[in-house]
């Protein structure tokens, strides 16, 4: 049996896959406009590397922030 975060995790990836492809991105495309490599984007699909993106979001919600305002991203 999976372990609860990987569980968690799992549905971050597929997510991704999923939206990027609603968008008619390909992994590349993505990669250009968010300035990642396609390499991290093909990780984060497959489930690599995804640790320090999911604390980030963890922090976030323990601080009860949205993560553009920790960052100060305008939209």
């Amino acid at each position: 049996m999976m372990p609860k975060q990987q569980k968690e995790d799992v549905k971050v990836v597929s997510r991704l896959a999923e939206y990027r492809k609603l968008k008619g991105l390909s992994q590349d495309d993505l990669a250009k406009l968010s300035g990642l490599t396609k390499t991290t984007i093909q990780n984060w699909e497959n489930g690599r590397n995804l640790g320090a993106v999911i604390r980030v979001l963890k922090v976030c919600q323990e601080l009860d922030v949205d993560i553009r305002e920790l960052f100060e991203i305008d939209d």
